[in-house]
């Protein structure tokens, strides 16, 4: 499952979310769990990650490290291709349950 998440936080404490970062990338991220790009704010204060992860769990025991630090929102999102692909796939359902 794909996962957007956007991590906020106050400039005053980009050097401790960023010395956090490095402490919890130095553990490894867990098992299911995969960081597919991530890109940063440049006026500073947002970072945005989209994972690849087998469970929720897994990704929030990566993330849980900077809640007291970070405002983190987190949503699934799935690929253009692939919600088109199943957008026309309903309409046909849709259609088929329609028709006389």
């Amino acid at each position: 499952m794909l996962l957007l998440d956007i991590t906020t936080f106050e400039l005053e404490n980009s050097v401790k979310v960023f010395k956090r970062w490095e402490q919890v990338e130095s553990k490894g991220s867990p098992k299911g769990l995969k960081v597919v790009n991530q890109w940063f704010d440049a006026g500073g204060g947002r970072i945005i990650t989209v994972y690849d992860v087998e469970s929720i769990k897994d990704y929030a025991a990566y993330n849980f490290s900077f809640t007291d630090l970070c405002h983190i929102e987190v949503f699934p999102v799935v690929g253009a291709e692939e919600f088109k692909k199943f957008a026309l796939k309903c309409m046909e359902n849709l259609t088929a349950e329609n028709s006389p």
